[in-house]
């Protein structure tokens, strides 16, 4: 095993540890809600070989809060999915918030400020600001366009 994948492992653990804490912090037990928590493993080769992923999905509602992050380049996305017919729409977390007033910062600020706990700032950035300003985003019935 290449030493460099080693490194990767923890990294899978401490990203969806982090959001599944501030998950159960914020919103309490996800089976209550109705809500699926899961992490998702990419493997293999390819620039998206070692992305971690953690969605918030409500089966019900056909919409998912997706988190993702490149540990090789840095980069992360955060954004709503919404089921759509014929296929589905992605709306940018931090564009949203920015729109609607809820947050003046995104990922870039939080990486700044977040230091050795970037996994758990972007967790409470995030869930922190859905649970504040719209808890109801991945129902149905909440509105995203004004």
């Amino acid at each position: 095993m290449d030493p460099s994948e080693d490194s990767y492992f923890p990294t899978q653990l401490e990203f969806g540890g982090a959001f599944r804490s501030a998950f159960h912090e914020f919103f309490g037990d996800e089976k209550d809600l109705q809500y699926e928590l899961y992490e998702l493993k990419s493997e293999g080769a390819g620039p998206k070989a070692k992305w971690t992923t953690f969605s918030i999905r409500n089966p019900l509602g056909g919409r998912s809060i997706v988190f993702r992050f490149d540990p090789d380049s840095g980069s992360f996305y955060a954004m709503l999915k919404v089921q759509v017919l014929p296929g589905e729409e992605d709306w940018s977390l931090d564009s949203f918030f920015q729109k609607k007033g809820f947050s003046e910062i995104g990922f870039a600020e939080v990486k700044k400020a977040a230091g050795e706990w970037l996994f758990h700032s972007l967790a409470r950035h995030y869930l922190g600001t859905i649970f504040s300003h719209c808890p109801r985003i991945l129902e149905p019935d909440y509105k995203l366009e004004p």
